[in-house]
């Protein structure tokens, strides 16, 4: 009887904090389609004229601090909370107004599509922002209200007020049920409808550890990732978003390597079809060191089963360069060259032998394309639009907020390399492309993917907190678009609307 009474206790104390915690997010909640607006019949209590945002253009909504309202994870996680920082104009920073037709508005969040958000569709005062997908719970209805020149940002559907909890901080948007306690917004046009931003994908499945060094290539309708972890981890999607590993390069490494160098940690990974084979090249070395080579395997598809073929090339203590992070590129004449470098003097081209996918023989000749100031890796070369483009990852390799992804063209394939500004990527310069982001960080080691339907693709590794152990490499995928002067654009560009327009 006692123990009856006891869970009895229990049951009712646990109902009382439930009935006084925040509300779940469930589908109990009306739907938006299925709620009228709040603001029917109480219109007269409003302050502000109600006005309308220009229905698929993209505006920033930022208070008098100069804080703007984003995502926690830059828009990378479904369900992340709303947060705010310091206005910079990044893409999480950026919403495209959705037209309901009825005086109110949906807020599509640029950098992943989701959208903002009251948490669980709560009336509550000081309920929580996020952003979300559309479904019946979320993406509410927003109004705007000016007044004096600044803005209310009123959800129609919960009647509560957009404020933040902290105006001179970092913070998370927060809702308020009065509009006494709301924040007047500068909600401000940032860019027209018709303008293309670059879009992060929100993956699923098996995107997260091993994920460094991640190259894509498609064959079949079938996406396939290689990764830098063990013997080589293969991972394949058939829409880029989903992914489930499939295996490895290697189920054993080479003895072969191990005996030449000491060791046989892979890096790099990168699969090419030279000729009508396709070819992992993968890096083999230690951190610091230029005791590293270049080994090759070859299979009949990406899925492979892959047979090695041993060494491609080989650099020693004292060389110019690092035998790490190969590329292959074939010209529109059907030759092939082979680019590779990491840190010291910079990146290096050879012609490859595209019946062996070794280096071309008895040629020695050999490229230097770009140097670093012993800080320059990753190449990867495309040709795009009668330029050549060379990607290199550039800072410090501990992947902290110096780490970041470049680029520089040129009119022949053999140089010389030039940044926006005209200045030689021979001599430490390239144009920055990736800044270091909240829930996006030390992105530089990429690889421009194109796929069939001609959109390229920035495909990289990050971290969602580079700072937290716990926090394990994981994939990222984002569109490129390319600007007016030819320059590619990503989603952590800085200065992004400057560059979107090619501005100098």
């Amino acid at each position: 009887m006692r123990k009856a009474v006891f869970f009895l206790m229990c049951a009712m104390l646990a109902c009382s904090f439930a009935a006084c915690g925040e509300p779940a997010d469930d589908v109990t909640t009306p739907s938006v389609s299925d709620t009228e607006p709040v603001t029917d019949g109480v219109a007269d209590n409003i302050k502000g004229e109600k006005i309308s945002l220009e229905a698929g253009a993209v505006y920033s909504i930022v208070n008098d601090a100069y804080y703007g309202i984003g995502g926690e994870t830059f828009g990378t996680v479904m369900g992340e909370f709303a947060d705010m920082r310091g206005f910079r104009g990044d893409l999480d920073q950026l919403f495209r107004i959705v037209d309901n037709g009825d005086g109110t508005c949906k807020l599509e969040n640029m950098a992943s599509g989701l959208f903002l958000s009251v948490r669980a569709a709560t009336s509550r005062d000081n309920a929580k922002t996020l952003l979300t997908v559309e479904t019946k719970v979320h993406a509410q209805r927003w109004e705007i209200y000016k007044e004096g020149g600044k803005y209310y940002v009123r959800c129609a559907d919960t009647g509560t007020w957009l404020s933040n909890e902290k105006p001179d901080d970092f913070c998370k948007p927060v809702m308020r049920a009065e509009q006494s306690n709301a924040t007047l917004w500068t909600v401000k046009k940032q860019a027209d409808k018709d303008m293309e931003f670059p879009r992060i994908l929100r993956l699923e499945g098996d995107y997260v550890s091993a994920s460094s060094c991640p190259e894509i290539v498609k064959h079949d309708g079938v996406y396939y990732n290689f990764n830098q972890s063990g013997g080589i981890v293969v991972k394949k999607s058939t829409d880029l978003i989903n992914w489930t590993k499939i295996g490895s390069v290697f189920n054993t490494k080479p003895a072969w390597i191990s005996k030449e160098l000491g060791y046989d940690s892979i890096w790099a990974p990168g699969c090419y079809k030279v000729g009508d084979k396709w070819r992992v090249y993968y890096a083999v070395s230690s951190l610091g060191s230029q005791n590293s080579l270049i080994g090759m395997a070859l299979a009949d598809t990406p899925a492979g089963p892959y047979t090695d073929c041993g060494m491609v090339i080989r650099s020693y203590k004292g060389d110019p360069y690092n035998c790490i992070d190969p590329c292959v590129f074939t010209d529109d004449d059907g030759e092939t060259y082979f680019i590779w470098g990491s840190y010291w003097t910079g990146i290096y081209m050879r012609r490859l032998d595209k019946e062996t996918g070794l280096l071309y023989q008895p040629s020695s000749e050999q490229w230097h394309l770009a140097e670093g100031n012993g800080q320059m890796e990753a190449p990867y070369l495309i040709k795009k639009d009668g330029y050549y483009y060379l990607f290199v990852a550039m800072g410090n390799l501990s992947k902290n907020e110096s780490y970041h992804w470049t680029v520089g063209r040129s009119e022949s394939l053999f140089g010389p390399y030039l940044d926006k500004d005209g200045e030689p990527m021979l001599e430490n310069n390239a144009s920055r492309l990736t800044a270091y982001k909240p829930g996006v960080q030390g992105l530089a080691h990429a690889h421009p993917f194109l796929d069939d339907d001609g959109q390229w693709y920035m495909v990289g590794e990050c971290w969602l907190d580079r700072t937290d152990p716990n926090r394990k490499v994981q994939l990222h995928i984002s569109t490129i678009v390319w600007n007016k002067e030819g320059w590619p654009v990503t989603a952590l560009s800085t200065d992004l609307i400057d560059e979107l327009e090619g501005k100098e």
